[in-house]
């Protein structure tokens, strides 16, 4: 009988044990898969923005940066409030340890040059069918949430009022 529960214990302590390491094993794997796709992506837009360059449509390549800036703070904002420090810690050290080096970089930028997101493209227009006037209504309540969260990480990093609204637009 002793014999029979050592072994169902020493059974669910491996199970246990293999589950814990097979589910660390997993979520590491699964965000450097993440990383490396994400880089093949990057390439492939880094093609599209050199051609651009090359044919002179250097604003077109400048205002993509410029929103990616804005969507990087965003993207701060948006681990500030729903991020997994631990995991973070775990499988993504050297990202973390850089955080606040990344946001005051991008911060610095915008405190000279006025961020370029809007949600004005989120707008709906006269003759839109029913369907797409929805959504883009509810796009355009998303768009304004993120610009509130780009806006409010700028401000408390001393970004003045005249850089946090769209220039083209005045938002």
């Amino acid at each position: 009988m002793v014999i029979k529960i050592r072994a169902l214990v020493i059974g669910g302590v491996v199970t246990v044990a293999g589950f814990c390491a097979g589910t660390l094993y997993g979520l590491n794997e699964g965000v450097r898969n993440l990383s490396m796709l994400e880089q093949v992506a990057q390439g492939a837009l880094a093609r599209h923005q050199l051609a651009a360059i090359q044919n002179g449509r250097v604003d077109s390549v400048k205002h993509l940066f410029e929103l990616n800036i804005d969507t990087g703070v965003h993207r701060y904002a948006v681990f500030q409030q729903q991020g997994n420090e631990l995991l973070s810690r775990i499988f993504l050290p050297e990202y973390l340890m850089e955080l606040e080096n990344y946001i005051n970089l991008m911060t610095a930028y915008r405190k000279d040059h006025p961020m370029v997101y809007s949600s004005d493209w989120a707008k709906p227009f006269d003759g839109d069918d029913e369907a797409t006037r929805l959504w883009r209504e509810q796009q355009y309540f998303e768009s304004q949430e993120m610009l509130s969260e780009i806006q409010a990480v700028l401000r408390g990093h001393g970004v003045p009022e005249s850089a946090l609204t769209n220039q083209a637009s005045g938002r």
